[in-house]
């Protein structure tokens, strides 16, 4: 994803029920608008503020910048098209200003795709494990691969996962009040799918017919 990070637009939220395709989102900009300000403040996303419609404006730090011939392409691009066409410097989560509630800093050593030591761009191991935590509510258990998310049929709601310790070969239950599947695209139509049960034969959730299709 090279930290890319843009907002969606209401076109894109309306675009289903403009074009007559699929259903219709839900929701819209609005509903998500204050959880892209915390998230871009969390994460720290840099990037300038374009007043594009269709890329909405954030909670950026500050841009990083263009070189000279970059300029000169947006400078005649903006001419050539009347101001209807711009390109922009992009929006990513590196950071351009240090945050030391994280303990973060980039460095511009331009050496991201090694890892970064000091946790110049956004990471899982930089941000989000660090700051859970601090909580005090995380128990971290690597060598752990999770074989199916658990399924209450009295409440309709899952309620855990079952683990395989892949050490000891030995299965471990864990329940929760919520469980987050964040396992990418095919590990997550997989576990789901390996989680069918009677009420949900071809997967859990699988009302539609649709899991483990269309994969993207």
């Amino acid at each position: 994803w090279g930290k890319q990070s843009y907002r969606w637009s209401d076109l894109d939220f309306e675009a289903n029920a403009k074009d007559g395709i699929a259903i219709d989102w839900p929701i819209r900009y609005k509903d998500l608008e204050s959880w892209y300000t915390y998230v871009e403040g969390f994460a720290g996303i840099n990037g300038n503020k374009d007043g594009l419609p269709q890329l909405p404006d954030g909670n950026f730090l500050p841009p990083m910048e263009m070189n000279c011939v970059e300029k000169d392409v947006a400078a005649r691009i903006k001419q050539q098209s009347g101001g209807k066409r711009a390109m922009i410097i992009g929006r990513s989560a590196n950071l351009t200003s240090p945050k030391p509630d994280q303990n973060r800093a980039c460095h511009y050593r331009d050496r991201c795709w090694l890892g970064c030591p000091f946790g110049g761009y956004f990471s899982t191991q930089s941000s989000t494990l660090p700051a859970a935590v601090k909580t005090g509510n995380l128990t971290l258990r690597p060598f752990s691969i999770v074989t199916e998310v658990l399924y209450d049929k009295d409440s309709k709601k899952a309620k855990g996962v079952r683990v395989l310790d892949a050490q000891n070969n030995q299965t471990y239950d864990y329940f929760s009040k919520i469980v987050f599947v964040n396992a990418s695209t095919l590990n997550t139509a997989w576990l789901l799918m390996n989680s069918a049960t009677d009420v949900w034969p071809g997967g859990l959730g699988s009302s539609s017919g649709e899991l483990g299709h269309n994969l993207m």
